[in-house]
């Protein structure tokens, strides 16, 4: 079989960190992921956690819920164990740790990445957090200044590549 590792770039170092003028881009340490679908008000209220927000709603940093579509959302912060994994009391969860990295786009220039990366206006809301960024569907909330970014994990080093093609940060 012919070698095609040259076509691929190397995966980001787990402290992998683009730098640029107002603008900081990193891979966040693996945080706990759940996809919930069903009744996920069941599933919020059995967690304590507050509503699911949608594009770039305001989180808190430890847990919070990210709606991506009539009764499915993301859940970072919740530990989900493959064994109790499925569907339970009108609640389907998959854990997606590891499917999933985060992304924080930080610094003033955070907006400015958005900007370039969607279509979407921020100034309009949406029910969903979901969104195509830089031609990858992915999840965007806001946490204490920086927006957080879930994402495929396998297409974190194809956003590197872009977001550094951009000349916003190296």
């Amino acid at each position: 079989m012919p070698d095609r590792s040259g076509f691929w770039p190397a995966p980001p170092a787990p402290d992998a960190r683009l730098e640029g003028e107002g603008l900081s881009v990193r891979q966040l340490p693996p945080v706990p992921q759940v996809m919930v679908s069903g009744a996920t008000d069941r599933f919020l209220a059995a967690r304590d956690l507050g509503p699911a927000v949608g594009l770039l709603g305001q989180v808190t940093p430890g847990r919070y819920a990210l709606r991506l579509a009539r009764h499915r959302m993301l859940v970072a912060g919740v530990r989900q164990d493959h064994q109790t994994a499925g569907w339970q009391d009108g609640v389907a969860t998959t854990p997606m740790t590891g499917a999933l990295a985060v992304l924080e786009i930080a610094g003033p220039n955070g907006m400015a990445l958005f900007a370039r990366a969607s279509a979407i206006d921020p100034r309009l809301s949406s029910a969903s957090a979901a969104l195509d960024f830089a031609g990858v569907h992915a999840a965007l909330c806001r946490v204490e200044g920086a927006l957080r970014l879930h994402v495929d994990r396998g297409l974190v080093p194809y956003l590197f590549d872009w977001i550094a093609a951009t000349g916003m940060a190296r």
